[in-house]
């Protein structure tokens, strides 16, 4: 099975084999007004089968948004499967604030997502038309915002000889999230840039403000990067130890995503774990 194709703006890897239930299959997705992402995953064996990636066009409006979606929903295949399980993973601007303050926070029209580990939640803005559109194609869909996984498997990425910088990059903005010696997060944080020097700039403010140390300390970088890309080679001017995010041990790939780069939405994929 495939996904359907739009004008040309449909990437994908990997394969769902007919023959396999959907009541073992998990779909983990993503979307913005510039593309939608989607994993197929084996809820058995922890296994990616399938990434499907469209580029939106036109889009001028939560409402063009929401009509291009419906589209998608409606001819992927893939898509309208009775998944196990159906997992949408908001990736919005979002405060960082510590349970004690809860308290303080104004609840209306925002998803409270509470990280019990690091007593904090990330508050994050609804939207109740893209929510509509949603449900009403995975009426059972759980709503997590997509920086949650991070908070969860980051941590588990630090060791105690060496400080870490983690780099989470969009092509309009990037979090910045670094965490203490007891791993718990002491900073996590969104930026917009609409030029590369406007990411360096802000980046070198936050490793400044967090007394990082560039020269001996580790950047780590996630998303949509690569080592061919203005961005890194930024990176690499003022930081002399840079690092792309390793995929955990416990997460498989099939063989179609042998070549696939698996910082590359690991902070989707790693919803599964």
């Amino acid at each position: 099975m495939t996904g359907a194709q739009l004008k040309n703006t449909f990437t994908a890897i990997g394969e769902v084999d007919a023959a396999i239930a959907p009541s073992t299959l998990a779909l983990y997705f993503t979307t913005n007004h510039r593309q939608l992402v989607y994993f197929v995953i084996s809820t058995t064996h922890r296994m990616v089968l399938f990434l499907g990636k469209y580029a939106l066009h036109h889009i001028y409006s939560d409402e063009d948004w929401c009509s291009t979606l419906r589209q998608v929903f409606e001819k992927d295949e893939l898509l309208r499967l009775k998944y196990h399980k159906t997992v949408f993973a908001a990736d919005t601007f979002y405060e960082l604030v510590p349970d004690e303050f809860l308290y303080l926070v104004e609840r209306t029209n925002v998803h409270v997502e509470t990280y019990a580990p690091m007593r904090l939640s990330i508050i994050s803005k609804r939207n109740t038309l893209l929510e509509e559109t949603l449900l009403s194609f995975f009426p059972r869909m759980e709503y997590r915002h997509i920086n949650y996984s991070l908070l969860q498997r980051l941590p588990a990425c630090l060791d105690d000889t060496t400080h870490k910088l983690f780099v989470q990059v969009s092509d309009a903005y990037f979090d910045v999230l670094f965490f203490d010696e007891h791993k718990v997060v002491r900073f996590m944080n969104r930026y917009t840039y609409r030029a590369d020097t406007d990411f360096i700039y802000f980046l070198l403010l936050c490793a400044e403000e967090l007394k990082f140390d560039r020269e001996n300390s580790e950047l780590v970088l996630i998303g949509e990067v690569d080592i061919q890309s203005r961005i890194y080679d930024l990176c690499y001017r003022y930081f002399r130890h840079i690092t792309f995010i390793q995929k955990p041990e416990s997460i498989h790939f099939s063989k179609a995503f042998d070549m696939f780069p698996k910082h590359l939405h690991f902070s989707l994929y790693n919803f599964a774990l």
